[in-house]
């Protein structure tokens, strides 16, 4: 009777010993499976944040270069690592020449790399000023002869918009020039009967003979 106590006895507390190992193991599985995640995003996080900062430095360490010409006092490369504005490719090529237009170049603006900069002589700027004058006083004189009613070529109605010529002057003109050939010039107008000098003189800036 007392063996067959012991026994039970003894059974009963390897299984209760099974049972706590088990539970003691599985506890111990799951705390250990968020810290191993942890680790790994801490990870990834480091290695972006690294990759962050090497790319940083790639950039900021990449040389440039830009060619200054013009009335600059010593015209060439300027090298450059990271940003840089205009004022210092200047400065680094020695600053302006005497006759150097400041007034043309943006010296706050960023520079690009491999772009050429030419600095222009405040003569140039007065060329090129002429010149542009020139081309818009062309363009006015082309558009008032253009605007001009050629009285050698022009129909009835064309000549009706002239001041003080109505329908039977305009009819008088085109037949003084089936008559007598082209007007050899502007005045000649004043040869239509009514067109006198007070007439002439509305119209004289307004007509053209060619």
């Amino acid at each position: 009777m007392k063996k067959d106590t012991r026994k039970i006895l003894g059974i009963s507390f390897l299984i209760l010993f099974a049972a706590g190992f088990l539970l003691f193991q599985h506890h111990s599985d799951t705390s250990e499976q968020p810290v191993m995640y942890q680790n790994a995003q801490e990870s990834a996080q480091n290695d972006r944040s690294d990759n962050g900062t090497e790319e940083t430095a790639d950039s900021t360490d990449t040389e440039c270069a830009v060619y200054i010409a013009g009335a600059v006092r010593n015209p060439g490369l300027y090298r450059y690592k990271g940003q840089a504005r205009l004022n210092d490719a200047i400065e680094a090529v020695g600053g302006f020449t005497k006759n150097a237009s400041k007034e043309s170049v943006n010296l706050a603006r960023f520079l690009s790399d491999g772009e050429q900069i030419t600095v222009p002589t405040k003569q140039e700027v007065t060329k090129e000023k002429s010149r542009e004058n020139r081309k818009t006083a062309e363009k006015g004189n082309s558009s008032n002869a253009s605007a001009l009613v050629n009285i050698n070529e022009a129909s009835s109605e064309e000549l009706m918009t002239l001041p003080g010529v109505g329908q039977a002057k305009a009819n008088l003109i085109i037949e003084y020039r089936t008559e007598h050939g082209s007007f050899e010039k502007k005045e000649d107008i004043m040869n239509i009967s009514g067109i006198k000098e007070g007439v002439y003189n509305k119209v004289k800036d307004l007509i053209t003979i060619s």
